[in-house]
């Protein structure tokens, strides 16, 4: 029988060799640290350094090659692909969460394992506005994969905002990756995924901006699904670039202020974000918001910590999302999602669409490695549900629906918003720059040593 990867590992020499605390199986704390925010993934690694410093990381990638292991690493643990935990050495970088402000230079220096939400505490201390989310997510997956953030459409993906990486490499070496240093790492890191290395920190610009957030939350009737498409459809393209608009079909909670006979059944959701002066941007809100006959209607100034509540889910849920890149809403699209797309599977499933465009569209799709500058929308399927048996309908019902909007799409998908990764769903993710990531993960990581990621084949 071979060797697991409990049996390979030389758990004192590796004690001896970290700073930081390492979990293994039976030890407290260590199925907390072992479990992600998708309840499907349950894996069970040899070992889980809490890692404390950079030096700890690149011991631990030492010890891993030495020893043939598979290596992953944590962060926020959000993606639904629990790439994060592998059955061998699991790097968690959680206790690596400082945040560094720069006030007179408008950045922020992150560690590689903190959160957005920590990055958000220590930006608005200085009010502005960071490029990510308001939200617990892991800043290094989040950037990884594209980032696109609150002010997305307004200053850019957070990849745009990234000035400077500390990335820890396959063979254990510390180097900077920037414009200046090692650019086609640079390159590589924003948009690639994990394929290139440990990022232990990230330098990014900062946007001055208020707190203050004026958002539009409108719910129409589901028979209205068609005329209420059309006009998102022929509305976003002369949307200001500081509003984010997001259509969904959704099932109506219940919550004060909804009329009883609407709860439990589908609708549609315009929930639409902005980045700004609330009161110049009421205006274009009000425009926006001005459809049709919603059932609810609310125009609101909030704080931007705020603006995730209506996509807050506890951790534990199980999960399976997919997205489409679309260059339009075509009517067979809208005739799809307004008579095919229901009954949803689960009361807190959801297909939004959202609006891309603005300052993310207006950088070359080569100028870094998120390839997918030019769609005008992202459709994404958010299925969610409790039960461990019902595990194999929601992920063949997410499937079946992602096959039938992708007919529509660019072909290409977000890497973020990806549960399954087979070889063609991540030449998806990385489009027409898949050749060249592969070209730099042939440089950075011939071995493919991170392969625990929506993995890029090294070229040759």
């Amino acid at each position: 029988m071979p060797d697991t990867p409990s049996d390979q590992l030389n758990l004192p020499t590796l004690r001896q060799k970290i700073s930081g605390r390492i979990l293994t199986a039976g030890e407290d704390d260590y199925d907390r640290a072992r479990t992600v925010w998708n309840g499907t993934i349950d894996r069970h690694p040899a070992a889980i350094v809490r890692c404390q410093q950079t030096e700890d990381v690149r011991k631990a990638v030492k010890v891993a090659r030495e020893h043939d292991l598979p290596l992953s690493v944590k962060c926020g643990g959000h993606m639904t692909t629990g790439h994060a935990i592998c059955d061998g050495l699991v790097l968690d970088l959680s206790l690596m969460n400082d945040v560094q402000i720069d006030e007179n230079t408008r950045t922020a220096r992150v560690q590689g394992g903190a959160t957005w939400d920590q990055v958000d505490r220590e930006a608005l201390k200085f009010d502005l506005l960071p490029p990510g989310i308001p939200h617990p997510v892991g800043v290094g997956g989040f950037t990884l994969g594209g980032g696109m953030g609150v002010v997305g459409r307004k200053h850019g993906l957070a990849v745009d905002a990234l000035r400077e990486a500390e990335v820890v490499t396959a063979n254990g070496h510390i180097v900077t990756a920037s414009e200046e240093e090692n650019s086609d790492l640079f390159w590589a890191l924003r948009g690639g995924g994990g394929n290139f290395g440990i990022v232990t920190s990230f330098t990014f610009d900062l946007f001055d901006e208020p707190r203050a957030c004026l958002t539009g939350n409108l719910l129409y009737s589901f028979d209205d699904a068609a005329d209420v498409f059309e006009y998102f459809r022929s509305t976003v393209p002369e949307t200001p670039d500081a509003l984010y608009p997001i259509a969904s079909i959704i099932t109506v909670p219940e919550i004060p202020g909804i009329p009883e006979k609407h709860v439990g059944k589908p609708a549609v959701n315009f929930y639409v974000m902005s980045v700004g002066d609330p009161e110049k941007l009421r205006e274009p809100m009000e425009e926006f918001c001005s459809f049709g006959e919603p059932f609810l209607r609310l125009i609101d100034a909030v704080d931007y910590t705020d603006l995730f509540v209506p996509f807050e889910v506890p951790k534990g849920e199980r999960h399976h999302w997919a997205s489409v890149y679309l260059n339009d809403l075509p009517d067979n699209l809208i005739d799809l999602l307004a008579t095919k797309s229901t009954p949803l599977p689960t009361p807190t499933t959801g297909i939004s669409v959202y609006a891309c465009g603005g300052a993310m569209g207006r950088v070359s799709s080569d100028a870094t490695a998120f390839a997918h500058r030019e769609a005008s929308y992202l459709a994404h399927i958010t299925t969610q549900w409790s039960s461990p048996a019902e595990d194999d309908a929601h992920q063949e019902w997410t499937r079946r629906l992602h096959q039938k909007i992708a007919k529509f799409g660019t072909g290409g998908e977000y890497i973020n918003n990806q549960t399954d990764d087979d070889a063609e769903r991540v030449r998806a993710a990385f489009g027409d720059n898949y050749d060249r990531l592969s070209q730099v993960k042939a440089t950075w990581d011939p071995d493919n040593f991170f392969r625990m990621n929506q993995n890029i084949s090294p070229a040759g």
